[in-house]
């Protein structure tokens, strides 16, 4: 008897593990392109061994596994301005993006590596016309893994 209720108990335990992996890649899934969501100022996301770092002319972050939405740079400026943002992003697996949110909140989208999409690796250069008032870089991401962003630009 003891043994059929321990049996009972690890299966029960197991299965609501595997909903609550669930759950946060649903949420993950449903936010990755939720505007309403990505421009909030509160970040929202789980992440597992993650190192931000400023680097010589930008930041980088490493991330081994990421889900939800995380500022990466914000600024509040008095005048608009222009920066020039050379990005390279890869991951292993899963979707992820970073995204420049005007003080207006409208977003662009700077890069994007999408799960299925072919290369897990792409790189741009973009001119941003940052506006007067909050501008900030986020990343969006939705179940990955190994994420390796870097960042080089000149902050106004």
């Amino acid at each position: 008897m003891k043994k059929a209720f321990t049996s009972i108990l690890i299966c029960l335990t197991a299965f609501a593990v595997m909903c609550l992996t669930g759950c946060i890649n649903a949420f993950a899934e449903h936010e990755y392109n939720d505007n309403e969501k990505i421009v909030q100022l509160e970040d929202r996301y789980a992440k597992e061994i993650s190192v931000f770092n400023s680097i010589e002319g930008g930041y980088s972050l490493t991330v081994s596994k990421f889900y939800g939405r995380q500022t990466l740079w914000k600024k509040n400026l008095e005048n608009s301005a222009q920066m020039q943002i050379r990005l390279d992003l890869s991951v292993s697996s899963g979707s992820a993006k970073v995204v420049y949110i005007d003080c207006n909140d409208n977003i662009t989208v700077l890069i994007e590596c999408l799960q299925g999409g072919g290369s897990g690796a792409q790189s741009a250069t973009k001119t941003i016309s940052l506006t007067s008032g909050l501008n900030r870089l986020k990343i969006v991401g939705c179940d990955c893994k190994d994420v390796d962003l870097k960042m080089y630009f000149d902050e106004p």
